[in-house]
Parts: structure tokens; C-alpha cells; sequence
């Protein structure tokens, strides 16, 4: 869940919190994962949310949006079988204290991920994966270290 996949997921789960503005969305999102949404993301897709019928708008002057019924069984068929990937956004979220430039690295790859740097991201993981494996050890989990 890259990209569109990654905010509509994340927008289901702070939902499933409890009302939000747009703007509490970004601000959370920004709090927990280190990486803000832009409006021109954000907008669109809480728009597109509530054409699903997953969410629904509340209040003219501050709108809050809210989870609907179904947009509760969508976050769980997109929480099913996702064990993997929670445990990688925990490890993310409590790593943003330890190394302050992550943040930056999460924005700066959406942001080359949005324009369709794919070819320029794929060079660049490769390279930088070989580096973790060098600090790791190896590429079976363990560590030297």
C-alpha cells in the first residue's frame, strides 16, 4: 500500500477512531507516520471515500468526516492478512524519534513515488539496499551488530 492505496487505508484507520477533520487527518497522520498528505491528495480521496460510501461529511463549518458501516468492512478486508505491514508502520512510527531524518526520507520518496520517478526509486532501493545489508550482515535477518 503505496501512494493512494497507503492514504486510503490510513484515513479509514483514524476514522475508525473517531470524527476528523481534514485538516486532524493531515495533523495525525503527520504526528504518527512522520509524512503529511498534501491537500491536493487528501481532498480528492475523502471525496472519493464518501462517493464509496465508506465515509460521510458532518458539519458545514469545520466538515467532519465520519466512518460509515461499510467503510468499516473495507479497513478490515484491507487489515486482513496485513499482520506484516502494521508491524512495519509501528516500526516506522517509533523509528522517527531515533533517527530524525526518516520523516524527510518517507516525503521526499512519496513525493518522487506521486511524480513517476519509479525507474530513479528502483536504482536508488537498490543501492540503498545493499547498504543495509552491508550495516546488517546480510540479507537473512540477522545481525552482526
Amino acid at each position: 500500500m503505496v501512494g493512494r492505496g497507503f492514504l486510503r487505508y490510513w484515513v479509514l484507520r483514524l476514522l475508525s477512531e473517531g470524527p476528523r477533520t481534514g485538516y486532524a487527518l493531515a495533523k495525525e497522520l503527520e504526528r504518527r507516520l512522520g509524512w503529511r498528505p498534501s491537500p491536493g491528495s487528501l481532498y480528492p480521496l475523502l471525496s472519493t471515500l464518501a462517493e464509496e460510501g465508506l465515509i460521510a461529511r458532518g458539519g458545514e463549518r469545520r466538515p467532519r468526516w465520519h466512518l460509515m458501516p461499510k467503510g468499516e468492512e473495507e479497513l478490515a478486508r484491507l487489515e486482513k492478512g496485513k499482520e506484516e505491514w502494521k508491524t512495519i508502520v509501528s516500526l516506522v512510527a517509533s523509528a522517527q524519534k531515533s533517527i530524525p531524518a526518516l520523516p524527510q526520507f518517507l516525503r521526499l520518496f512519496s513525493q518522487a513515488l506521486t511524480a513517476g520517478k519509479t525507474e530513479e526509486l528502483a536504482g536508488l532501493l537498490e543501492r540503498f539496499n545493499a547498504e543495509l545489508e552491508r550495516v546488517t550482515g546480510g540479507t537473512d535477518g540477522s545481525s552482526t551488530c
